[in-house]
């Protein structure tokens, strides 16, 4: 039996995580399902994933609004750490924080010598960054962060000394994820689409999981 962590980015049900759930796994809608997702869009067993030689294997179980991983509509895929499930309204990632640090270090190791270092150096980060996500978190729960369509929302106001330190924390190590991101970021001459490493996009979809964990802890701040 192989475990696979599954984290939700977008949906109703954003920012939980199954952790090391037991194969073999079935998403949908219905309580039967080993993961039951709030999505009216999702069949009711609308995917499974099982173990096979080691490897993971998805199958779409004649969905009717379909399973896209990584972008691309399937019906039988390998999936590895760090690839997105998109179901109806519900993105999920594959993969703990670990997981797609294992997966990151494996694809550098095959990389010539200046893209290994950069796919080392992001690896890096991402491992101290992520060793500090639950102190940046820990006293958020009285922050109010609006969304506004027109634009950002507003910083939130009287926050104690703490709260305004860790919420610039917070900020900071968003906004090192993006920068670094950018560095890596190349635009082929004659084309329109700019690509990045895997290592970048990694810890692309990683920012993304975090914050939607941060965002449901936010929202349902564990009672006293």
């Amino acid at each position: 039996m192989s475990n696979v962590t599954l984290r939700v980015l977008h949906g109703a049900d954003r920012g939980k995580i199954y952790s090391d759930v037991g194969t073999p796994i079935t998403v949908g809608r219905e309580e039967g399902n080993t993961i039951q997702l709030n999505d009216e869009r999702i069949s009711r067993y609308h995917l499974k994933l099982q173990a096979d030689h080691a490897k993971i294997v998805l199958t779409d179980l004649d969905s009717t609004n379909g399973t896209k991983v990584n972008g691309e509509e399937i019906h039988v895929r390998i999936v590895r750490d760090g690839d997105m499930i998109a179901v109806g309204r519900s993105v999920l990632l594959i993969g703990s924080h670990s997981d797609i640090d294992r997966r990151i270090a494996d694809i550098a190791s095959k990389m010539p010598g200046d893209d290994q270092g950069r796919a080392r150096a992001m690896q890096e980060r991402l491992e101290r960054a992520s060793k500090h996500q639950s102190d940046i978190i820990e006293d958020l729960g009285d922050a109010k962060l609006p969304l506004l369509p027109s634009g950002p929302p507003p910083l939130p106001e009287q926050l104690s000394p703490a709260q305004s330190a860790e919420l610039c924390e917070l900020l900071d190590y968003v906004q090192a994820i993006l920068r670094e991101t950018m560095d890596g970021a190349v635009m082929r001459p004659g084309h329109e689409k700019v690509e990045i490493d895997f290592a970048p996009w990694q810890g692309l979809l990683d920012l993304q999981a975090s914050l939607a964990e941060m965002l449901r802890q936010i929202g349902e701040p564990a009672s006293d």
